[in-house]
């Protein structure tokens, strides 16, 4: 609980780091560039937070479903969402799709930074498959291997996931039911004088 208490408490002044708006910002370029993104397309982002990334590929698809199980950063996020006039299209639910489900089928699933908080991704990525159409699509931006768990070093209570590596992650999503694979790397992280890299892996919901 105490991750979501963290979130909750740095909702409303998230967006004012100025090194989450270019992380979110790189992140929704190498998914636009990676992804085929259509009017049509249906999306949920998982642990969304205020909803910035989501907001910023608004215009590439029909609709999304932003979900975060903190409910202060769900809250920022119906107010961005309608700050932005995409009240329309765009909605915010509290959820932890590790654990609980969400209606509908989706053509595409994203998500930044969110994975490495997430302590049972196998879960996680079980449910992800099964929101997805056959044939829909995965795109996930997050923290490539930091051994040393010097990017959360400063998180005394942080018991996600030090990174990722990417081999080990593809594995993990063909056990979930995901083919094609892939990595790019998508930005970098500065922090405490070291830079860490973001890598964007896209996958596809096998039929």
């Amino acid at each position: 609980m105490h991750e979501h208490q963290r979130f909750d408490d740095q909702a409303a002044t998230w967006d004012d780091d100025p090194g989450h708006e270019e992380r979110q910002v790189a992140v929704a370029k190498a998914i636009h560039e990676a992804v085929n993104l259509t009017p049509r397309m249906s999306a949920v982002d998982v642990g969304g937070g205020t909803g910035r990334l989501s907001i910023l590929l608004a215009d590439r698809v029909g609709s999304v479903v932003v979900t975060d199980p903190s409910a202060g950063m769900v809250q920022v996020a119906r107010e961005r969402i309608e700050a932005a006039g995409l009240s329309d299209r765009l909605h915010a639910v509290q959820t932890d799709l590790a654990m609980d489900r969400l209606e509908g089928a989706y053509d595409v699933v994203w998500s930044s930074m969110a994975l490495h908080h997430v302590r049972d991704l196998d879960a996680l990525l079980r449910s992800v498959a099964g929101l997805l159409v056959d044939g829909g699509r995965l795109a996930v931006a997050d923290l490539d291997e930091d051994p040393d768990g010097a990017f959360h070093a400063d998180k005394v209570d942080f018991d996600g996931h030090h990174g990722f590596d990417r081999r080990r992650l593809a594995e993990q999503l063909a056990r979930a039911g995901f083919a094609d694979v892939s990595f790019m790397d998508a930005t970098t992280i500065l922090k405490g004088g070291r830079e860490f890299g973001v890598f964007l892996c896209t996958a596809t919901k096998s039929a």
